[in-house]
């Protein structure tokens, strides 16, 4: 499924990381990305030992979009595992650490739960549990809290009230997301947090955000992206938009635009951290 790891990397691009490399494992898969050729685009089977030599030297690692389930996404899975990097795990990635026993285990022993996060939607968190998605949905916080502890790691679970949770022994507090709308349960949403996530963490190593701080940064700046291009869509100009987001809650809520777009996401993110950034050296 080369179009959710393309999303991830555009994505991760557009928000700041330098250098994206990205392993596509199709056998057909192409030498390049046309829009964004600056990303470096390995075939996991005629360029592995290069591959591998990029992840051991990376900042951080994301797995899952566009991975399938075949033997050879398990012995990817199994050596992104054992890495001691940060990690970030979604989509397939999720689904096969459900099937397996031998990479639950291997979750699990990785040495420190702030390294590693996990960013299930409901159905993935529902497989990682063993329980249907209704179970899921009932309690969403306790879901994620049961996740987390499971699997020793952080975890954002996604959807309508994004929860991130981290193992309690972090002693850190779960923190709901508001923003965001039923628009964005469309398709590539959660690849282009998967790249987001990445590529703040990425940065986050460099400027002292840790793989929790930069989790939830990415999903409020996600969210928002979702709310301020539903708003563009429906004719306000990005100014506008983006001032709505910082109104009080109840004020807020985005319209539930059907038929967003994920590959319009990253754009939006990119200018909102450039707002941002011009606001702060401007002294506000």
């Amino acid at each position: 499924m080369l179009g959710a790891t393309f999303l991830a990397a555009r994505t991760a691009l557009y928000a700041g990381a330098g250098w994206v490399v990205l392993g596509l494992a199709a056998s057909n898969s192409p030498q390049y990305d046309p829009l964004h050729p600056e990303v470096m685009c390995l075939n996991t089977r005629l360029n592995a030992v290069e591959l591998k030599n990029h992840l051991l030297s990376s900042q951080t690692v994301c797995i899952g979009p566009g991975l399938g389930q075949d033997d050879q996404a398990i012995e990817w899975l199994e050596f992104v595992l054992s890495l001691k990097v940060r990690l970030v795990l979604d989509a397939d990635a999720l689904n096969l650490v459900a099937m397996d026993k031998s990479l639950r285990a291997r979750l699990r022993k990785r040495s420190d739960p702030v390294q590693t996060v996990l960013t299930p939607h409901p159905g993935e968190a529902a497989r990682l549990l063993q329980v249907d998605v209704q179970e899921i949905q009932q309690d969403r916080l306790a879901s994620a809290q049961h996740l987390s502890q499971n699997f020793s790691s952080l975890v954002v679970l996604k959807g309508r009230g994004t929860w991130c949770v981290a193992p309690s022994e972090l002693e850190l507090s779960p923190i709901q997301c508001f923003h965001g709308n039923a628009g964005m349960g469309s398709a590539g949403m959660g690849d282009a947090l998967t790249g987001l996530l990445g590529a703040l963490s990425a940065q986050g190593i460099v400027h002292n955000l840790n793989l929790w701080q930069a989790s939830v940064l990415a999903v409020d700046l996600h969210s928002r992206a979702g709310d301020v291009l539903s708003r563009m869509e429906m004719g306000e100009t990005f100014e506008s938009a983006l001032s709505a987001e910082s109104d009080s809650p109840e004020n807020r809520e985005a319209p539930a635009l059907i038929g967003l777009h994920a590959f319009e996401l990253a754009p939006v993110i990119r200018r909102i951290l450039h707002a941002s950034l011009n606001k702060s050296l401007n002294g506000h």
